[in-house]
């Protein structure tokens, strides 16, 4: 005689499929209908909302009943199908592993399903396996038109900072798709970012812009270092469609930024000399950059504490190394700044930058001949004019020319650390430059090193050298 039940759970869960007969509202009316029906006490509802079957994150209203399972606190357990119940068939065989030790009753609204009985058991793995099944197959589906739409330069996934998805509507006004477009005030922070990049500032001062400027990320916060560099690594703003990490042709959407834009950013940001901020922004221009004239280690700033009366020492200059040399901060800071500028307002400054411009130009038709090759396959298979097994062997030929091509383009293109920084005009923009980039074009430029000098002997220009750097 079947014992009888004193307490009795329904377990209801959606993935995705709001409004549809699975829907959590139906089947927990129909699950408590059966449970009357049969007489069972109803004991707790254990709801899992938006939880799909391919996740492989925890269910909490699962797992809650599986904890009153096991403590007694229910003896039965209501539910539409065996499928909204168990994901896998290895969580099958665990539940019913728990049911047989529990002595657990188990009904559907399809009918009853006894995981005490062998021919229970049977239905329920059936069930299991062709829901697993249907999940794989739905998987396989999406992904080739994941596929599909990439090749057919298609958006897809979450909205990038810059664009904005718009529905495209027939002429009754039904969605047939959707499409990105610019949004211009975001799209002028994009530029103003990778000009930033290329001028040699920080990811943490980048994001700071963006941050002082009122923008926030798609999920509403601030933008960070690491952030901004993941978004200006997107081939996407120079036009470019991806999948799996590859570019594999033209996006139909409006590019923010040049391909020479983008492949300068990428020059900067993956240049192997280049240094990483981290904490505080910077305040001081030579910390960590001019060097000891005695020991050779690097010169650190040196806040002295106040006297006694209240009164500030001047700002200095100390080598943490050998403790033997000191110079107040501010005449040193002037010599090197006013040596820099008078480097940077010479006609002939940016001569000795441009190692190979031949081979640099080579390199960019080269890749720029490729890209376009990729573009027109992506056209022809739009038109129709080949398949899309065609358009993937012929981008999985070119994939190689491209990764070859973009790395010799990075190898001749120069670090555009000084561009707007020349010239005529090279005063002015020491002045309006941020101390990050006037830290860089020091870095790039110039070796400075503070001279010891003996007891009782004033500051002079002569006592901080400047030696230039090679190209």
């Amino acid at each position: 005689m079947a014992k009888s039940v004193q307490s009795c759970g329904i377990y209801a869960r959606i993935s995705s499929d709001e409004g549809t007969a699975l829907g959590v509202g139906r089947q927990i009316e129909d699950c408590t209908a059966e449970a009357a029906r049969r007489g069972w006490p109803l004991g707790e509802i254990f709801t899992d909302n938006d939880v799909s079957a391919t996740r492989t994150k925890k269910r909490p209203a699962y797992e809650r009943m599986l904890h009153a399972i096991e403590h007694g606190t229910i003896d039965a357990v209501v539910v539409w199908d065996v499928d909204r119940l168990t994901r896998t068939p290895a969580e099958l065989e665990q539940f019913i592993g728990l049911a047989d030790s529990r002595g657990l009753a188990l009904a559907s609204i399809g009918g009853e399903v006894d995981l005490a009985t062998p021919q229970g058991r049977l239905t329920a793995r059936i069930k299991g396996s062709v829901a697993r099944h249907e999940v794989e197959q739905m998987s396989r589906r999406l992904k080739r038109k994941f596929q599909e739409n990439a090749k057919a330069g298609k958006s897809h996934g979450v909205m990038p900072f810059g664009y904005r998805r718009e529905p495209i509507l027939d002429d009754n006004g039904r969605a047939t798709g959707s499409r990105d477009v610019v949004v211009p005030a975001e799209a002028e922070a994009i530029r103003e970012l990778y000009a930033r990049a290329i001028a040699g500032d920080t990811l943490r001062f980048l994001a700071k812009y963006l941050n002082e400027k009122g923008f926030t990320t798609r999920q509403g916060n601030p933008f960070i270092g690491n952030v901004v560099g993941n978004m200006l690594r997107k081939p996407r703003y120079a036009g470019h469609r991806t999948h799996a990490g590859q570019i594999i042709g033209k996006g139909d959407w409006e590019p923010i930024i040049s391909q020479d834009t983008y492949d300068q950013a990428m020059a900067v940001l993956t240049a192997p000399g280049r240094r990483h901020e981290r904490g505080m922004e910077p305040k001081h221009l030579l910390s960590g950059i001019a060097l000891c004239g005695r020991c050779g280690g690097t010169m650190r700033p040196n806040m002295h504490k106040p006297r006694p009366d209240g009164t500030h020492r001047k700002a200095a200059y100390s080598c943490p190394d050998c403790m033997r040399l000191t110079r107040q901060m501010e005449p040193v800071e002037e010599v090197v700044e006013a040596v820099m500028v008078g480097r940077l307002s010479r006609p002939d400054m940016l001569a000795h930058l441009s190692e190979k411009p031949d081979a640099l130009k080579a390199a960019a038709s080269a890749r720029d001949a490729i890209l376009a090759r990729m573009d027109t396959a992506a056209d022809d298979y739009a038109d129709g004019t080949i398949t899309g097994r065609q358009l993937a062997r012929m981008n999985e030929r070119m994939k190689a020319s491209l990764v070859e091509a973009e790395a010799q383009v990075l190898k001749y293109q120069p670090v555009r650390i000084l561009d707007g920084m020349t010239g005529p005009g090279a005063a002015a923009a020491w002045e309006s430059a941020t101390i990050n980039r006037k830290r860089e074009v020091i870095r790039q430029l110039a070796t400075v090193t503070i001279l010891p000098s003996g007891p009782g002997i004033r500051f002079s220009p002569e006592q901080v050298k400047i030696e230039w750097k090679q190209a």
